[in-house]
């Protein structure tokens, strides 16, 4: 599928674009209003949910085109891998774990045997040069198998040739996660499901997020997008497992922000090894980078998570310090989300005037 081809290079131009840039662009002096910036974005013909907050305290809520409550459920896709990254560092914190402990130290029987050598911090990292399910789309498609048997998918599809070498090459890589969600799995007994609802959703408060299933598959009520100008095809999310089948509403994915700036998954030393960013901007499940609101202001860290999945995208952006947070949910699947980093695209004006809200 062509927006998958799309979503690997716009994490290449990200990474190169780090690395060969030793500052950021500089921002206007003159900073919109959230409202300001929210009805600038308007008149770009964004379609979508936008939301800011700092701290407990909502600043802006706003829906653009066919979406008209706030309510409606979404699917979170990648943004469910910060989830799976957090359960991870949780094992780490309780020493089940060690992030650059290879696979084979906890699941010597993998069935690739090049596979075990890749180290818990290149899964996270998508330098694990594991198979890349996505080089076969059809997978996740409506008439492939449900995708429900986590352990089936990461000894299956997953255990296929590698690419490279672990700690050679990024590529992003949804088997990553699916390998990750099974290993916590196995360390728990528990199946991945109740580890979200345990570890993630219940101490956050998240009352209305779920998983995707093939019990509990995509809903009508649920938001939909389009790629390509059309109505995005259908395609089977409960087959992403833990890179890509949360789901939940606006207020869900907030509270899952607070959650996480407020310590209430990670004490504060195992958070910062979870943000802190490698050479190219990549955390552990997440990506962390400067980012200048204006002239007058010193740079913010931002850690971003961007979910993707057909019509529907997803940009989660949280300042740690400040507790700012700003959600974009756009029904084009089509539209770039990926420039925020370089003070670009729809919602570098939305962060800038966020940051510059007092």
């Amino acid at each position: 599928m062509s927006h998958i081809k799309k979503y690997l290079a716009s994490f290449t131009i990200f990474s190169a674009g780090l690395l060969a840039s030793g500052s950021l662009l500089a921002a206007p002096k003159n900073l919109p209003s959230l409202e300001e910036a929210a009805k600038n974005l308007g008149k770009t013909g964004f379609q979508g949910l936008v939301f800011a907050a700092r701290g407990d305290k909502v600043l802006l809520e706003k829906s653009f085109g066919a979406i008209k409550d706030s309510k409606q459920t979404f699917r979170f896709a990648s943004i469910t891998k910060q989830m799976t990254a957090i359960l991870v560092m949780q094992e780490v914190e309780a020493g089940k774990l060690q992030l650059d402990q290879p696979l084979g130290a906890y699941w010597p029987d993998y069935p690739n045997v090049q596979a075990r050598n890749a180290t818990i911090r290149q899964l996270l990292t998508h330098y694990s040069g594991l198979y890349n399910e996505m080089v076969n789309p059809a997978v996740h498609m409506m008439d492939a198998n449900s995708g429900d048997d986590i352990q089936k998918f990461a000894t299956g599809l997953c255990a296929g040739p590698v690419t490279a070498a672990p700690g050679s090459k990024f590529d992003y890589n949804n088997c990553d996660y699916i390998v990750l969600g099974a290993l916590l799995e196995k360390i728990n007994k528990q199946s991945f499901l109740s580890l979200l609802q345990q570890r993630i959703f219940a101490p956050a408060g998240m009352s209305t997020a779920s998983y995707y299933t093939a019990a509990l598959p995509d809903s009508k009520q649920h938001i939909h997008g389009t790629l390509g100008g059309k109505p995005e095809p259908e395609v089977n999310l409960a087959s992403y497992g833990p890179a890509g089948s949360s789901f939940g509403t606006l207020k869900d994915l907030y509270a899952f922000d607070l959650a996480f700036i407020q310590g209430k998954y990670l004490p504060a030393k195992s958070r910062e090894v979870m943000v802190k960013p490698n050479n190219v901007g990549g955390a552990l499940g997440v990506w962390s980078y400067p980012f200048r609101a204006s002239d007058a202001h010193s740079q913010v860290m931002i850690i971003e998570r961007q979910g993707w999945i057909a019509g529907v995208r997803i940009l989660n952006l949280v300042d740690l310090q400040s507790q700012s947070i700003l959600i974009m949910v756009s029904t084009n699947g089509d539209l770039d989300l990926s420039q925020t980093w370089a003070n670009k695209g729809p919602a570098a004006e939305m962060l800038r005037a966020l940051l510059g809200t007092q």
